[in-house]
């Protein structure tokens, strides 16, 4: 039986099935609770222990992600499509332009669901991972910049380099930045965060995110524009990198987009491994 997900208890299962699915993205009841009260379009639906969907807002507009995990001994049973079904007609209600939904090129079954749906890819996102030894050292000093750990007030500056970052995103399509409130709930709630400042004045952000035990991974990397290319990037992830070993950390992930050669070009400098992308799909509702 497909139901909403909506008490504790069932966000527990719900959670339980897409960690099962995704674990390097791993979500917790509270964060489900939160996201539940502030985006009142939001559905999350849970079939038995083996199925999960999700519609929820995107970062771009006239878009609604959609996503259905089953449990590989679930699959082929019709779980996903009965899941997908009743996302689709809650979707539809909210009259979105887009649909959207991420696959991982790690499944191939996976993506020719989601074509057979209407689905096609239009971007793609560059997932890489970095093992700690635990012995990483903080970056040489660069400069007249000095890195230090974001502070309430440095939050606003922070902040505005982060929507001036979010304006120069290599994406198809328009996305827009979060909300100041939205991004210090998802984005610096720690464990911690770090700005590069050039005198007084902040020319990078960077924050760490939990991802399960003994996993971080790098939100997203922001660099004035008046200061790109200048090793400012590559000097708050190490920072980073040397926070994360000296503090019992053994594994960073991060994200970037498939067009954006720079960013990948510093992580695999850093000696981040590729792993399989995430494909972006989308179809109209």
């Amino acid at each position: 039986m497909i139901r909403r997900a909506e008490t504790e208890s069932d966000l527990a299962t719900w959670c339980e099935v897409w960690n099962a699915i995704t674990p390097r993205e791993p979500v917790k009841v509270e964060d489900q609770l939160r996201r539940l009260a502030r985006q009142p379009g939001r559905l999350q639906l849970r079939s038995g222990e083996v199925a999960a969907g999700l519609v929820a807002p995107s970062d771009s507009p006239g878009r609604l992600y959609v996503a259905v995990r089953v449990l590989p001994e679930a699959r082929r049973r019709g779980l996903g499509s009965d899941v997908f079904a009743s996302l689709i007609d809650h979707a539809r209600r909210l009259d979105p332009e887009w649909l959207s939904t991420t696959v991982s090129g790690a499944e191939p079954e996976s993506i020719a669901w989601a074509q057979r749906r209407g689905f096609e890819e239009y971007g793609r996102q560059v997932e890489l991972v970095l093992a700690l030894r635990g012995d990483e050292q903080e970056p040489a000093e660069l400069d007249t910049i000095q890195v230090v750990e974001l502070t309430e007030e440095l939050r606003a500056a922070a902040y505005e380099l982060t929507c001036e970052a979010w304006e120069d995103l290599p994406m198809e399509v328009k996305v827009e930045p979060p909300s100041y409130d939205v991004w210090l709930e998802e984005e610096v709630r720690g464990p911690v965060a770090f700005v590069a400042l050039d005198g007084r004045d902040v020319v990078g952000f960077a924050a760490l995110m939990e991802r399960g035990a003994g996993r971080l991974e790098h939100g997203l990397t922001a660099t004035r524009r008046s200061h790109r290319r200048r090793g400012v990037a590559t000097m708050l992830k190490r920072t980073e990198i040397a926070w994360a070993a000296a503090n019992g950390y053994r594994e960073l992930i991060t994200f970037t987009q498939d067009e954006n050669e720079g960013m990948q070009a510093i992580n695999l400098g850093l000696g981040f491994v590729p792993q399989p992308p995430w494909i972006s799909m989308r179809r109209r509702p």
